[in-house]
């Protein structure tokens, strides 16, 4: 190696070393194993490198992890689309794997693999410059063509920390992942969130969600300002995926994020049907705000706005109108009619009427605290113009577990704002 002619970038987050030992021509950006590293530090590394090498024409860089491919590859492969050599994150990947690795398997992780074609991103159509984050609210996911024998814990993360875990979270740390998975209307779906609550946890930028499984873990990176509220990612989007036990033919998990400023809930879709009227404005609406502050994104979104989002949504606490509710109510003596009544007919409803309408809001998650009480008193005013009732308001759930059975109770809860595409077969 010519003397004084390199430089050194250590990658690992594990292991530092003397400088010294280099004439301190080390530089340091670390992230972990088997991971992906801030957006941020790929610029910083590519331009560190850039301004090295344009110093003089017989400067190397020389760049190393632990085992010298995975991570040296990511930032490899970035580096030489930021010098030019390849016009595309494919074709730079391909050209390392080539030379680095007999097998070609250098860069294999699909979460890597997709933060090369991040920064692609960044330089096309940001000039290589980075993006404030996106703040978005993680609402839930729904796992598609879902066999039994997945039925995952999960843990989303960011590079500071753990933002959310199934395994820690008061309304299911003492669950099992068999009872806050739940079965969606169509035969093969299932669906995690939780109804009541803005969502999962907030998240901006780069984020990790984690699924874990008794027949193997596996994993993704995303980032919020790359990635369009509503993906759905197949086996080969997963790290890790391909080392799991059993086959899972056609499984995918559909993550679901909407727009979220912190200072209010996330935005829940018109109760009743001028929301079909605004889907079409809605979604142009977020589609160019989008533009403005976020390069294009991965095309892995299923058809319709993510104005149609109000996934896992609590808004049939708020006033009984969604889908589902409507189909629970028409059940009940009176149906949504009744439901809708004036305050000066409630007197004249059947006590069983009354009492549906109890059942109804006292089932609607968080909420129902609050409701119960309220139908309560409806019911006993109800009961004292009517004569008499034996009708009694249902006790509210203490347990984690009865909650969220009477959570699934209501269809409702399920619905991504796409009931049409996901009726009962």
């Amino acid at each position: 190696m010519l003397q004084g002619k390199y430089k050194v970038y250590n990658l690992c987050s594990e292991r530092l070393y003397d400088a010294s030992l280099f004439e301190g021509k080390v530089a340091c950006f670390p992230f972990d194993d088997h991971n992906c590293p801030p957006i941020q530090l790929v610029i910083s590394f590519c331009q560190s490198a850039y301004s090295w090498l344009k110093e003089d024409i017989e400067n190397v860089v020389v760049v190393h992890c632990k085992a010298g491919k995975a991570r040296t590859g990511l930032m490899i492969s970035s580096l030489l689309v930021y010098l030019k050599f390849f016009p595309t994150a494919e074709e730079s990947i391909e050209y390392y794997n080539q030379k680095r690795c007999v097998d070609g398997k250098g860069l294999i992780l699909p979460s890597q693999i997709r933060y090369v074609k991040y920064f692609e991103r960044i330089l096309t159509y940001f000039n290589g410059e980075n993006q404030p984050p996106r703040r978005c609210m993680l609402r839930g996911f729904r796992l598609h063509r879902c066999p039994y024998w997945i039925r995952p814990s999960i843990t989303v993360s960011n590079h500071n920390g753990v933002l959310f875990s199934t395994k820690k979270h008061p309304r299911t740390k003492e669950l099992m992942p068999e009872d806050f998975w739940f079965s969606a209307p169509k035969k093969g779906i299932m669906v995690f969130a939780l109804p009541g609550e803005p969502g999962l946890a907030e998240v901006a930028g780069d984020f990790k969600i984690q699924f874990h499984d008794r027949q193997g873990d596996f994993y993704c990176w995303l980032n919020t300002t790359m990635m369009e509220n509503r993906v759905t990612l197949n086996p080969t989007d997963f790290d890790d995926f391909d080392k799991r036990k059993l086959p899972s033919p056609g499984f995918q998990v559909e993550i679901v994020l909407v727009d979220y400023s912190g200072s209010q809930p996330p935005k829940q879709k018109p109760a009743d049907g001028s929301a079909d009227k605004k889907s079409d404005a809605d979604s142009s609406t977020s589609s160019s705000a989008k533009d403005s502050n976020a390069a294009p994104v991965e095309s892995k979104k299923e058809t319709g706005s993510d104005d149609k989002d109000d996934v896992f949504s609590d808004n049939e606490a708020e006033d009984g109108s969604s889908k589902g509710r409507k189909e629970v109510s028409s059940s009940g003596q009176g149906g949504a009619n009744g439901a809708k009544a004036s305050e000066t007919s409630v007197a004249q409803q059947e006590p069983s009427a009354v009492a549906s309408g109890i059942e109804k809001i006292t089932i609607s998650g968080d909420q129902g605290i609050a409701r119960a009480a309220d139908a309560i008193s409806l019911k006993t005013e109800a009961s004292s113009k009517s004569g008499s009732t034996k009708a009694h308001p249902p006790a509210v759930e203490s347990s984690s577990l009865s909650e969220f059975k009477a959570i699934a109770a209501d269809a409702s809860v399920f619905s991504f704002g796409d009931e049409d595409d996901y009726e009962s077969e």
